[in-house]
């Protein structure tokens, strides 16, 4: 059995993506050498690098999870696409696959919503010839994909002769928004093509909200007790649909087209002013809410509006003459939208104490529709009962990441379960990672449900690799005395507890001069040398970088020096 190891990289950073690159390949490796079997690095280096996935296309982040659709978008759609000078041979990526599913069912770790080896082998057999065609004529598969969405945004049913033989007549006849100019760009890759179903769904999924969806009923009284809504049937009761989801949608499409008339623009113009058409400027005024997740004042939707609009680069700050431009434009549309019930104003929240003055969240009715609009632009979203239904260590990942209420979301999946299986496959996450943020939230998570974590615990209290922490969380909750602890278990898992603190962003000036550990006068220098722990090297780093004292900071550059030239505990 290898050492232990995180599996899910849904929120991870780059620097959390390039130290694991290394290590689950090395690791993969040894387990094949043990076996007796070969693999080629470079092959497994590319699943790798697929299944991390971007944002919203290739692998969701997901390590242990392997399904026939992720090899479909390994070979159709990420390959194809990645700059591979030397595309690997199917034969060098079935290898390595055969070999990374190997590696998981060895250890315990396979995710048991991955499909079994045998389809997933058999899905690249069968792909062989598409893989080859497309990595030999990239400008002819791109413009494959992009048929095929046009297919899809069509309604055309593939299997049927007569529909594609009309989809073509559509083309040739100009009805359909396929030209020769658009095609050619798309080959040549000067354009980019819209989505396609092979190039995977990526990890946004993980990271955005995931909402609760309101349906039938629900969504229709939200959507009729909408001002704009309720107003439209007084005023104009004959000329608008009995239907709540059409009528109100059709309000909500108004939206844009009444503003810009209302300034005297048609679409165009509005575009050339603005940088987004009417309708699409409403549309980045709700998604950016839905992204970014906490409710948020006024000011910061104006910038992250003109930053969807392409008025403004990341970090670069809002100017007056910006604000002046899109201030009376944004301060409009949130007003209609909050008339559609599309998002209401909390002046109490802790959000808005911290700005100062009232901030904007989504209704459960702007949820529905920030969703709606991310999915028409391909994004996979996972709703609450999609993530309800994950597995222990996605809950925790997201948590870990600090993510506003993702904290809540672990509740909430705790509490959506038996706790004491809950609880168990926490302890397991915690067991098997080699995160300590992981391993920070499962022991604040556990704590709440001490009557139900306090067995999972003792029967862990002799186990050679997580008996400290068992034994220390025991100690805490108050179920074992002094006494019961062993010399180094309490250093072991307070060393552990503020290096997740100091990954987590919760460690600032105060705390740290707070600190036994890494205040003033630390106990860390000289404990890191007698207590092997895997995150003293970063813990040595963070003070050297962080402390408010500079001679502080240069006694942790000398003992990370020191460590480091030891040999033990390199990891920073």
């Amino acid at each position: 059995m290898v050492a232990a190891m995180r599996l899910v990289f849904t929120n991870a950073d780059q620097d959390t993506f390039d130290e694991y690159r290394s290590l689950f390949i090395t690791r993969t490796l040894a387990h094949c050498r043990a076996q007796g079997t070969t693999v080629p690095r470079a092959a497994l280096e590319i699943l790798l690098d697929f299944k991390y996935g971007e944002p919203d296309e290739g692998g969701d982040g997901l390590l242990a999870r392997w399904n026939e659709d992720d090899v479909a978008a390994l070979l159709l759609g990420w390959l194809p696409e990645e700059a591979v000078q030397t595309p690997p041979p199917l034969r060098d990526l079935r290898a390595a696959l055969d070999a990374w599913y190997g590696f998981l069912q060895a250890n315990g770790w396979l995710d048991p919503r991955s499909d079994g080896r045998d389809a997933l082998l058999a899905t690249m057999d069968e792909l062989a010839d598409a893989y080859r065609q497309a990595v030999d004529n990239p400008e002819q598969h791109r413009i494959a994909k992009y048929l095929q969405r046009a297919l899809l945004d069509s309604d055309v049913d593939v299997d049927d002769p007569e529909q594609l033989a009309d989809f073509e007549a559509g083309i040739d006849a100009g009805d359909l928004p396929v030209d020769e100019e658009t095609l050619a760009g798309i080959a040549e890759g000067s354009i980019e093509a819209p989505k396609a179903p092979v190039d995977g769904i990526g990890r946004v999924g993980y990271v955005w909200r995931a909402p609760r969806l309101l349906e039938g009923d629900e969504l229709a009284a939200a959507m009729e007790a909408a001002p704009t809504l309720a107003r439209l049937r007084r005023e104009s009761p004959d000329e608008l649909s009995k239907d709540s989801e059409e009528a109100w949608l059709q309000a909500y499409d108004a939206v844009g087209p009444a503003i810009a008339e209302g300034l005297g623009l048609d679409a165009g113009s509005f575009e050339d002013a603005f940088g987004l058409d009417p309708e699409e400027f409403v549309v980045a005024a709700v998604t950016v809410l839905f992204t970014e997740r906490p409710p948020l004042p006024a000011p910061v939707v104006l910038e992250l509006v003109a930053e969807a609009a392409g008025a403004l680069d990341d970090d670069e700050p809002l100017t007056d003459d910006l604000t002046d431009r899109f201030g009376p434009l944004v301060d409009t549309v949130i007003a209609e939208l909050e008339k559609l019930g599309v998002l209401e104003r909390d002046a109490a929240c802790e959000e808005a104490e911290d700005a100062g003055e009232p901030v904007l969240r989504l209704t459960p009715l702007g949820e529905w529709i920030g969703y709606e609009e991310l999915s028409a632009d391909d994004y996979v979203i996972r709703t609450f009962e999609e993530l309800m239904a994950e597995n222990a260590e996605v809950l925790v990942e997201r948590a870990a990441s600090g993510q506003p209420s993702a904290d809540v979301d672990l509740d909430d999946w705790i509490e959506s379960r038996d706790t004491a299986t809950a609880v168990r496959e926490l302890v397991e996450v915690a067991r098997r990672t080699d995160d300590c943020g992981h391993r920070f939230v499962v022991a604040c998570a556990t704590r709440e449900h001490a009557a139900a974590a306090r067995p999972v615990y003792e029967s862990l209290r002799e186990d050679p690799a997580f008996g400290p922490q068992a034994r220390t969380w025991l100690f805490d909750a108050g179920f074992l005395k002094e006494d019961d602890l062993q010399p180094d278990d309490r250093t072991w898992v307070t060393l552990d507890t503020e290096a997740a603190l100091a990954r987590l962003g919760l460690m600032d000036d105060e705390q740290l001069m707070a600190s036994p550990w890494l205040g003033a006068d630390p106990q860390l220098f000289e404990i890191v040398m007698q207590v092997e722990h895997p995150e003293s090297a970063f813990l040595l780093g963070y003070v050297g970088e962080h402390h408010p004292d500079p001679k502080v900071r240069k006694e942790a550059r000398t003992t990370l020096y020191r460590l480091r030239s030891r040999g033990t505990n390199a990891k920073g």
